[in-house]
């Protein structure tokens, strides 16, 4: 898979996500000089248990070296969606307006739950979280669905025990961010399916759907922690950029609307994730898309998911 160079007149992406500072403080990502707007899709750096970016003095969760407003910066404009980890080690209440501030003052677009228009291209942002139902809603009949959703729930427990993004100082549970979940998915569905007369690039850190799965584990339950099964919304979105999953990913799903017309929804991923895991290898420093200025409307109707 080849993301480095862009092949079509438009707007031009460069997108990375799961850098993980917090284990890999001094990596410094190298700027395409060909792109116009920079997309991070969450799990930049954190300040878990063992954060090496406690150490630093400015505590901006690594963003600082991505900010515009740096003398000699090498970023026009820069889009951010936090992570799961962003939240660690902190109170999730405190926690994004935290993040949102430190956007703020570095010059960087907070993309989370926002919309924003970039040269005629509409970004749309959500961490997204998992709502733990991607394989539970392949199965037939309720009590399988409901069965293959507890699966779900009690293997992301398991992780989610030990973790550190905290509500009222207890760890957040696979319930507390299914809640998260429905909510994100609500905000994105209604902003999708706005009327827009332009592309449409959709930015979260979870995964839309199991076309990204990973797949040294295959799909088990502990995959409907990482993607949602979210096809219905693929046909409002031109591009879809997402992180999360530690293995990059590039495909295009295709499927036709009711009226007979086409629709094509890329969905890519560029996270760096973790060295010792053999990861990074997949990292393509200088991953750069187009936004194709061609656009296909996409009706209001009812749609055939793919």
């Amino acid at each position: 898979m080849s993301m480095s160079a862009p092949t079509v007149a438009g707007l031009r992406l460069q997108l990375a996500s799961d850098l993980h500072l917090e284990r890999y403080p001094d990596f410094v990502l190298e700027a395409d000089p060909h792109a116009d707007v920079l997309v991070l899709a969450g799990d930049i750096g954190s300040y878990q248990a063992g954060s090496r970016l406690a150490e630093r003095a400015d505590a901006d969760f690594g963003l600082g070296q991505f900010s515009p407003l740096r003398p000699g910066s090498p970023w026009q404009r820069v889009l951010f969606v936090p992570g799961n980890h962003e939240f660690d080690g902190i109170e999730f209440a405190d926690a994004q307006p935290r993040l949102r501030a430190t956007c703020e003052r570095l010059g960087i677009t907070w993309l989370d739950g926002e919309a924003v228009v970039i040269d005629g291209v509409r970004f749309l942002g959500s961490t997204l979280w998992s709502d733990f139902a991607a394989l539970a809603v392949r199965e037939h009949g309720v009590t399988a669905q409901m069965a293959a959703l507890d699966k779900a729930l009690r293997a992301a427990n398991f992780y989610l025990r030990k973790n550190s993004t905290l509500r009222d100082g207890q760890p957040m549970l696979s319930e507390d961010l299914r809640a998260l979940a429905l909510q994100s998915q609500a905000w994105l569905r209604e902003a999708l399916q706005q009327p827009f007369d332009g592309p449409t690039v959709a930015v979260t850190h979870f995964a839309p759907t199991l076309h990204s799965a990973d797949p040294r584990y295959g799909l088990t339950p502990g995959t409907a922690g990482f993607c949602n099964g979210l096809n219905d919304l693929l046909p409002f979105a031109d591009l879809w950029l997402h992180g999360h999953l530690h293995c990059p990913n590039d495909h295009t799903v295709r499927g036709q609307r009711e009226d007979g017309s086409a629709w094509a929804c890329r969905i890519v991923a560029n996270p760096r994730g973790y060295f010792g895991k053999g990861e990074q290898a997949g990292f393509v420093a200088r991953c750069v898309l187009s936004v194709p200025d061609a656009h296909a409307a996409k009706p209001m109707a009812a749609i055939t998911a793919a």
